[in-house]
C-alpha cells in the first residue's frame, strides 16, 4: 500500500460542542490488534479494538476554565458519492462518549481515545447493503511504536506531522496536510519531567491532535545493517498538543491591558506508548 493512501487514510477531522462553543481539531485512527496471529506465516491478526485519539483539550475542552464532557463529539468518515469525497459525520451524544471515551489518570496528559470499531463496522455493514462506498481507513498501533519498530529515533531525526492546521485541508480529496520539522529534545526523555518531547516546527490551532511519526522511508539502518523494504515504513511518535510560549509582563494602557505571547516554532508532542497504558489503565468520563 502507497505510503500517500495510508496517511491519507489514518487522520479525521474532530470536534466537540458544549451549547454554542465548538472546538476542533484533528484526530487519527489506532488499533489494538489481538495477540493471536493467523495465516501461513502467522502474520495476521484480527482487530480488536478500534480507538480515534485526539487531544483531551478537544474531547473535554476547557470552558469557563473547567473541563467539560460536551453535549455532541464529532469524528468523519470518507465515503465516495457520485465519485466525489464525502466527509460524513458520526456524532456521539454526551452519554454515548461517557461509555466509550477514555484519558489518562495523570490530567496532565493531553490525550483522549474513544472506541468506535463497532461504529465504523455497523457503518460499513450497512455501507455495503445500501451500496455506500467507504474509503478504508488505516490506523496506527503498537507495533509502529519505536522500541517494537525496527526504526531508531534520537534528536534531529525528520519528524512528519498529520493534520489540519485551521482547518485547513485538500478540501476536494479530503486529505489531511503533511507538515514536516525535527525531533527537538532528547528522545526517550520527559522533556521538564513530563511525558513529551519537543519538535522544531511551526504549527497552527487545528492541529491540535495530530499523527506525529518520522518521516517514511524504505532504506534504513537497523542492527548496523542497511537494510531495504519494499514499501515505506515510519516509526509512531505520537500525539501533537500545542505550541508553548513566553508570556511578557502585561503593559497598562488607560482602559486595556497587553500582553504579549512569543512563540519559539516549538511544538509539544506527547509519547505515543501513552495510548496503550490509557487502553489499559485509563480513567473514564462518568
Amino acid at each position: 500500500m502507497a505510503i500517500d493512501d495510508i496517511l491519507h487514510g489514518i487522520t479525521t477531522l474532530v470536534s466537540s460542542r458544549v451549547q454554542d462553543k465548538l472546538f476542533s481539531g484533528t484526530g487519527f485512527f489506532y488499533d489494538k490488534l489481538s495477540e493471536e496471529r493467523f495465516g501461513p506465516n502467522k502474520d495476521w491478526s484480527s482487530i480488536d479494538m478500534t480507538w480515534v485519539v485526539t487531544n483531551r483539550h478537544i474531547l473535554i475542552p476547557p470552558v469557563d476554565n473547567q473541563e467539560t464532557i460536551p453535549d455532541k463529539f464529532t469524528f468523519h468518515l470518507r465515503r465516495i458519492i457520485n465519485d466525489i469525497v464525502e466527509w460524513e459525520p458520526v456524532e456521539l451524544d454526551r452519554s454515548e462518549l461517557i461509555k466509550r471515551a477514555r484519558v489518562s489518570q495523570n490530567s496532565d496528559v493531553d490525550i483522549a481515545i474513544v472506541q468506535i470499531n463497532d461504529i465504523i463496522e455497523e457503518r460499513i455493514k450497512v455501507g455495503v447493503e445500501e451500496k455506500k462506498k467507504y474509503m478504508v481507513t488505516f490506523a496506527v498501533r503498537k507495533d509502529d511504536l519505536p522500541g517494537i519498530s525496527p526504526l531508531g529515533i534520537e534528536v534531529t531525526h525528520d519528524a512528519v506531522i498529520v493534520g489540519y492546521p485551521r482547518g485547513f485541508y485538500d478540501n476536494f480529496n479530503k486529505y489531511p496536510i503533511v507538515k514536516s520539522g525535527i525531533i527537538a529534545s532528547g528522545w526517550g526523555l520527559k522533556f521538564d519531567n513530563k511525558p513529551y518531547f519537543l519538535i522544531d516546527a511551526k504549527l497552527f490551532p487545528g492541529s491540535s491532535g495530530s499523527l506525529v511519526i518520522s518521516k517514511p522511508t524504505n532504506i534504513a539502518l537497523i542492527n548496523g545493517q542497511l537494510s531495504y523494504s519494499r514499501e515505506k515504513q515510519y516509526a509512531f511518535l505520537g500525539i501533537f498538543s500545542g505550541a508553548p510560549f513566553y508570556q511578557e509582563d502585561p503593559i497598562d494602557l488607560d482602559d486595556i491591558t497587553i500582553i504579549r505571547k512569543l512563540g519559539f516554532d516549538i511544538g509539544v508532542v506527547w509519547y505515543g506508548h501513552l495510548i496503550e497504558e490509557i487502553i489499559k489503565n485509563g480513567a473514564t468520563l462518568g
